[in-house]
């Protein structure tokens, strides 16, 4: 169990506690005496996004908000966010965002990448951010790709999926926006790399 204290920013000063352990998330979202966290259990989580949004002044970015979207299998989503200005205690937040990150691939996230792993292994059909991976290959937009064929882009905020042999057989998820595409990317990754999934910590998921 991991527990962290996050100051959304300038506007919102108050420490609030986030508690992340092999059972449940534990968020201090609220602000009501009386009900302050925002509690889920562990076996209903099922997806996140998260990334940095970039906050733009009158000419130039001033700041940026990390986000972190946790999914429920109830489809609402639990948000938890901080800001930073100017630069001011940037390696701080940054360090923070990846910390958390981290520790929510170790308590969750890990896990149901491995349940995927084990569908792909056993020749399941299956949707993932979603891309449906079939025996022989994936599928999206009425596009198929072979395993053979799949090649993959990764940026900082966004990846593309694509074909080596057909340029227009492609597509762009961003990490932010789009549900579960960190856990697609691995799964993906792993494919093409590898031939076979991983199932140890990949240490460094933060952007």
């Amino acid at each position: 169990m991991k527990e962290f204290t996050i100051v959304r920013g300038l506007f919102d000063t108050r420490k609030r506690q986030l508690i992340i352990n092999e059972n449940y998330l534990k968020f201090e979202n609220k602000d009501f005496n009386q009900d302050l966290f925002t509690i889920i259990p562990k076996d209903e989580i099922t997806g996140i996004r998260y990334g940095i949004h970039f906050i733009k002044g009158l000419e130039f970015y001033i700041g940026r908000e990390y986000q972190i979207f946790i999914k429920t299998n109830s489809g609402k989503e639990l948000k938890i966010f901080f800001k930073l200005f100017y630069r001011r205690r940037l390696n701080e937040k940054h360090q923070l965002f990846s910390d958390i990150i981290d520790e929510l691939w170790n308590q969750y996230f890990n896990q149901i990448l491995n349940y995927y792993i084990q569908q792909y292994n056993n020749s399941e059909e299956f949707i993932l951010g979603g891309i449906v991976f079939k025996n022989t290959c994936i599928q999206f937009d009425k596009k198929e790709i072979s395993y053979s064929d799949l090649a993959i882009k990764k940026y900082t905020h966004y990846f593309i999926i694509h074909s080596k042999e057909d340029q227009y057989k492609n597509k762009m998820l961003y990490y932010l926006k789009d549900n579960n595409s960190v856990i697609l990317v691995e799964l993906l990754n792993s494919i093409i790399e590898n031939g076979q999934f991983r199932t140890e910590k990949i240490s460094d998921r933060s952007l």
